[in-house]
């Protein structure tokens, strides 16, 4: 008796200390990413600002996007994008796998309209990319999905992660399959 008491204390001190996977999400394809978005912009995080729903049981955050590329689709100057998470009144709301946007930074995004001319990153992080320079001043899309987030295939094995490329790249990779899916494209 004394020994299945011990090994319950020792599998609750193990469960306890052992870190668990943030959050699993559906892998998508570049292409279901573009045929599922009303638009996919470059642009720059002019600000954010975060507030409780209607419910009062979620923060949110929106951030004001100012559109440098309208790659495909079609957005106005300035996009409003809603996210989960954020911090109003010193309450914090962490969303693992959700879009965080930065005030000054610069992005490349997937976005589905939502409501009231608001958007939402399409696929979650999956469809978020942060525009910095390499060391040869090229604009590289870095893919922001967190590491303890896992992408799960339709059969339920693992996906792989998005890499970093050329923006580029990514805008050519994406406007062919905007044209190939009869998007809009500049």
């Amino acid at each position: 008796m004394k020994r299945a008491v011990w090994m319950s204390v020792l599998v609750l001190a193990l469960a306890c200390v052992v870190p668990v996977s943030a959050s699993t999400f559906m892998a998508m394809s570049r292409g279901e990413l573009v045929a599922q978005s009303d638009a996919i912009v470059e642009g720059v995080v002019l600000k954010t600002s975060s507030h409780w729903t209607r419910s009062g049981r979620l923060i949110v955050t929106e951030a004001h996007v100012q559109v440098t590329d309208l790659v495909a689709g079609e957005a106005p100057s300035i996009v409003v994008v809603r996210t989960a998470g954020g911090e109003v009144g010193g309450y914090a709301v962490e969303a693992h796998g959700f879009p965080k946007l930065v005030a000054g930074e610069r992005v490349f995004l997937f976005l589905h309209d939502v409501e009231g001319g608001v958007s939402e990153v399409t696929g979650y992080r999956l469809g978020q990319y942060r525009v910095v320079r390499d060391k040869a001043g090229v604009a590289i899309a870095v893919p922001t999905l967190e590491p303890g987030v896992r992408l799960l295939t339709p059969d339920g094995a693992e996906a792989p992660r998005p890499a970093a490329m050329k923006l580029e790249a990514l805008k050519g990779s994406v406007r062919r399959e905007a044209e190939r899916v009869a998007r809009p494209t500049k």
